[in-house]
């Protein structure tokens, strides 16, 4: 199953309606930990944040949640659009609002992030593209990974 993932639920309704049935959107972060314990996720796409999942705040960036699947299952493909982790120059803050300071290094090979300001209106192309399996490395010239994946 392709999952896409955000916090806000407008962000959810909105790319409901635009994945139609072809990708799961959910906005409960434990269900995509649940589905990837099961072996029911194949892709994942984090838009930024996620939200409902256990932490002192309820939530983490994408990065991070990266990181909680691929403690499940390394095998599993994930692009994040401006979900970068900092960290924290401010303590007690939520990691959501801490988008400045030194950005935590990517360390699995298999995600992927990318920037709204570098696509500005390829997000949902770029996105689906990626569910199809269709992304290539010319698709994405501006990226940050450690060994993209893409052909």
């Amino acid at each position: 199953m392709n999952v896409f993932t955000t916090g806000t639920p407008e962000n959810c309704k909105q790319y409901s309606r635009r994945f139609a049935k072809s990708v799961t959107v959910e906005n409960n972060f434990e269900q995509v930990i649940a589905m990837a314990k099961l072996k029911e996720l194949d892709k994942l796409c984090i838009f930024m944040d996620v939200w409902n999942c256990s932490g002192p705040f309820n939530q983490l960036r994408g990065q991070a949640a990266a990181r909680k699947i691929h403690e499940i299952d390394p095998s599993i493909p994930i692009i994040i659009w401006d979900g970068r982790e900092f960290i924290p120059e401010f303590p007690g803050i939520p990691p959501a609002f801490q988008i400045t300071g030194e950005i935590i290094p990517v360390k699995n090979s298999n995600e992927l992030y990318l920037s709204f300001e570098n696509y500005k209106n390829k997000v949902f192309s770029t996105t689906i593209k990626f569910f199809r399996g269709t992304l290539k490395n010319k698709d994405v010239p501006v990226k940050e990974c450690v060994n993209c994946f893409l052909p």
